[in-house]
């Protein structure tokens, strides 16, 4: 992809400037006096990025902002601001802008955003395409990963798949077993039909013959009409068997009985019902140790364990960690109808840092919760530092006050504390505080500060 940045300013001395930052980077650079000239050049699926001053005579930054985000939401657009500009910000970011910038500029922080803000666009624009290509293809739904181990385990799928043998699921819960099992079936002859998975530890034992292999009217009391079970209902396809270590014995004979003679049985009928279905197993517990116990059957564990898969734990790909995590911040951001969130080098460091004893399915839930409240679980986040705790006990004994006062007394403390620190840097603060740039300009302009009061000088 090229990478191509359009500047936009009635300041032409600017914009000579600029020419001169960005020529010795890999940026394609153009600049515009005229912004509608610039909005005449782009076109639907544009890959670069405009950074746009607000102030301009013809028209202001918010009227290109929003004819870019008619023309295609997904561009990328960085506002120029003068210092201070909080309403502006808040305007601009609000509107959808990706980012902004405080005049004079940074070199090292427009480099780097405008890195970003096409890494995004590129993201954005390579979802799409995936989308479309799923919804038009009857092809296998890919799952994501690009470390050593999930290529060869999709290379290892795509064989398994070609068989209707039965296959053991070996892997840790969260793992995505559901997921890989769905890719195998994509991936075989049976994508055309059904494929169902139970989880055989949440259905009641006195549910799960009825539930699995159907019934016929009057078969128990309430049973007023026939029902077809699971197998039936898949006939042709492929049923995914999670946890089919909780499988009671009597249901075990039953699966047994299948596999070996591709017959079910409805309960309240001695009609033997031919079907063709490919079963895929998952068990939490080591079936082998259950087999030992003689808590599973070993007829039925050798039946089950034709094609055994190892599924790796997520610590044991950190590589594909960042790859997930931003997957379903794309996601969730959509779901939500948030703006498009990218994490931090931060925020990824603390994920590879983490041990992930949840899998995959911890990863997404910590990512859903990041996109709806702006920070990460409790104990994915580094303990509080002492000067963190010295102020914490400062206001959490302000007599009489409510504890909303209190926690805004706290906030309004710290964010000053930082912009000290930071000698009125609103961007190292937002990086220090590990909070989003828009949730930060929110409390500034509930707690009037202002950024330009802590500049040294």
């Amino acid at each position: 992809m090229s990478k191509e940045i359009y500047f936009v300013d009635d300041d032409k001395n600017f914009l000579h400037a600029m020419k001169l930052i960005m020529r010795k980077t890999s940026f394609k650079t153009k600049t515009f006096s005229d912004p509608l000239e610039m909005l005449s050049e782009i076109e639907i699926g544009w890959q670069g990025v405009v950074v746009t001053d607000i102030n301009m005579p013809l028209i202001d930054g918010f009227e290109v902002l929003s004819r870019l985000k008619q023309l295609d939401e997904g561009i990328p657009v960085i506002v120029l601001t003068g210092n201070g500009e909080v309403e502006n910000v808040l305007k601009a970011l609000r509107a959808g802008a990706y980012d902004f910038l405080e005049k004079p500029l940074s070199k090292e922080y427009l480099i780097t955003s405008a890195n970003r803000a096409l890494e995004r666009r590129q993201l954005t624009i390579e979802n799409k395409t995936l989308r479309q290509k799923i919804n038009k293809s009857s092809g296998p739904k890919e799952f994501i990963g690009q470390s050593a181990s999930m290529i060869r385990l999709k290379d290892t799928l795509k064989t398994v798949a070609l068989s209707d043998a039965s296959v053991m699921l070996i892997g840790e819960t969260g793992a995505g077993k559901e997921v890989i099992s769905n890719y195998i079936h994509q991936c075989s002859d049976r994508t055309s039909k059904k494929f169902t998975a139970i989880n055989c530890g949440a259905i009641p034992e006195n549910l799960m013959d009825s539930e699995l292999f159907g019934h016929e009217v009057g078969a128990f009391t309430g049973a007023t009409s026939a029902r077809k079970g699971k197998f039936e209902e898949c006939n042709g396809g492929t049923l995914f068997l999670d946890e089919v270590n909780s499988m009671p014995m009597s249901m075990q004979v039953k699966l047994l009985r299948f596999l070996e003679e591709r017959v079910i049985e409805k309960v309240g009928s001695n009609k033997l019902i031919p079907l063709d279905v490919r079963i895929i197993a998952a068990s939490q517990a080591p079936l082998k140790e259950l087999v030992e116990k003689g808590d599973f059957r070993e007829d039925l564990y050798y039946r089950l364990n034709v094609i055994p898969v190892k599924i790796p734990a997520l610590r044991e790909r950190p590589d594909d960690i960042p790859l997930l995590f931003n997957h379903f911040l794309f996601q969730f951001c959509t779901q939500y109808k948030r703006d498009l969130s990218e994490a931090s080098p931060q925020i990824i460091s603390k994920l590879i840092a983490y041990n992930w004893p949840g899998n995959v399915r911890e990863l997404r839930n910590v990512a859903e919760r990041y996109v709806i409240t702006g920070t990460l679980a409790e104990n994915l986040n580094e303990p509080n530092n002492p000067q963190a705790t010295q102020v914490d006990s400062q206001f959490s004994s302000s007599d009489g006050l409510p504890i909303g006062d209190r926690v805004g007394q706290f906030e309004k403390h710290l964010i000053e504390e930082e912009l000290k620190k930071q000698n009125g840097s609103v961007v190292n603060t937002c990086a220090s505080l590990g909070t989003p740039r828009k949730t930060l300009y929110d409390k500034m302009k509930k707690y009037d500060i202002k950024p330009a009061d802590y500049k040294n000088g």
